[in-house]
């Protein structure tokens, strides 16, 4: 018997769909007096068993429901059944990858837990409290199922503080180089595990890098407008781009992808520049300048509802400046990365910006997450990377 949480009257319709979420506000009695990180049972006002998870009375979130079936224990063997359909699933669609992500937190049942594969290393994110607490065990099980050693943790996300967990970076056990070369549709790229945005890479973005081959005109100008270490401009390079500006504010990671250009013999259609996109995009108005692609992944704008309109001006300004670059005919391909941003506000705010821009667009592709990034339907949290490819007339 697991000690029992109850819901108030009429707050259950988002567990009764799935969500595995629930918030202390919906919470109206907790009996059993169960320690932080405990298996607890998720019921209804009128007793029906809704599921259950691992309980956190530091966090808003008080209960992240792992299993819907009352005769299923959240125990080891569940852990060793979830992760094992999660590598089934990379396996069926990406037979061949070696470095993709390997588990996706509620996208595959394990909320709060990410790992990541570098070619033959493993990076893990312990994001609640109740998988921070069986590290150690999910680390076995991993390598138990990958056969992979290396592991390292980067637990420094700023999601742990709701669930009262330290942030930090550093190695399970025995150290390794933690700057290695991966490999991405062909494309060899420098990795820092430890230093590197997120767990090293934007992973989400390996499935757009390819399609974004599709989209590159032979000897094209391209703008990639933050490029970070250079993965859509190596891309776009080994696509036929000609010509390949890629802009970011860090010095630090221009290097790397000067490095990355090197590495995939793209040097010479490749430069980057330390700057502003924001300012360089203002700066080019009116001069002339055009390019045949452009590529516009920024940072979140907003990562609240509160600031959404604030975020909304910032999207649709940097995206009417670049629609005035493109070339008749060329392509914009544009992004956002924040979970407040649904699909269509975002589509409405590129239309918006084509109109005071006095420009046609044609869709070319809508593109999303990788799929190693699963969405799950029930929970739009997971949902989160919006992408655009339009032509431009």
């Amino acid at each position: 018997m697991y000690p029992r949480v109850t819901l108030n009257r009429g707050r259950e319709r988002r567990q009764y769909h799935g969500h595995p979420w629930v918030y202390e506000g919906e919470i109206v009695q907790v009996s059993g007096e169960p320690s932080d990180g405990a298996v607890v049972d998720c019921y209804s006002h009128d007793g029906i068993f809704l599921g259950r998870g691992y309980y956190n009375s530091r966090s808003k979130i008080r209960l992240r429901i792992l299993t819907r079936l009352i005769d299923e224990a959240v125990d080891t063997d569940l852990l060793r059944r979830r992760l094992t359909w999660a590598l089934a699933r990379r396996q069926r669609l990406y037979p061949t990858a070696t470095t993709l992500r390997l588990v996706h937190a509620e996208g595959d049942g394990l909320p709060g837990l990410t790992v990541d594969r570098y070619e033959q290393t493993l990076v893990m994110q312990c994001a609640s409290f109740g998988m921070d607490q069986r590290r150690d065990l999910l680390a076995e099980l991993l390598r138990d199922l990958t056969g992979l050693r290396h592991i390292y943790l980067r637990n420094d996300i700023s999601a742990r503080r709701n669930d009262g967990l330290e942030l930090g970076h550093d190695f399970l056990d025995a150290p390794f180089p933690t700057r290695l070369p991966i490999h991405d549709h062909g494309v060899t790229f420098e990795v820092d595990l430890a230093g590197g945005h997120k767990t090293g890479l934007y992973l989400d973005q390996t499935d757009n890098h390819q399609a974004l081959r599709a989209l590159i005109p032979p000897g094209a100008r391209v703008l990639d407008g933050c490029c970070y270490t250079g993965a859509f401009s190596v891309h776009a390079a080994m696509a036929g781009a000609g010509e390949v500006l890629g802009l970011d504010t860090s010095q630090a990671v221009l290097e790397i992808a000067q490095r990355n250009a090197a590495y995939n013999g793209v040097s010479d259609q490749c430069t980057f520049e330390v700057g502003n996109v924001f300012d360089r995009l203002r700066q080019w108005q009116g001069t002339g300048q055009t390019f045949d692609v452009i590529i516009l992944d920024p940072p979140a704008f907003t990562h609240n509802r509160e600031a959404l309109a604030k975020a909304m001006s910032g999207y649709k300004e940097i995206n009417l400046r670049a629609l005035k670059l493109v070339h008749p005919g060329g392509i914009l391909v544009t992004f956002t990365c924040s979970y407040y941003v649904d699909r269509l506000r975002f589509e409405d705010m590129v239309q918006d910006a084509a109109g005071d821009a006095r420009r046609q667009l044609m869709v070319r592709q809508r593109l999303s997450q990788a799929l190693h990034h699963p969405e799950a339907m029930a929970i739009p949290e997971t949902s989160y990377l919006k992408g655009l490819a339009v032509e431009v007339w």
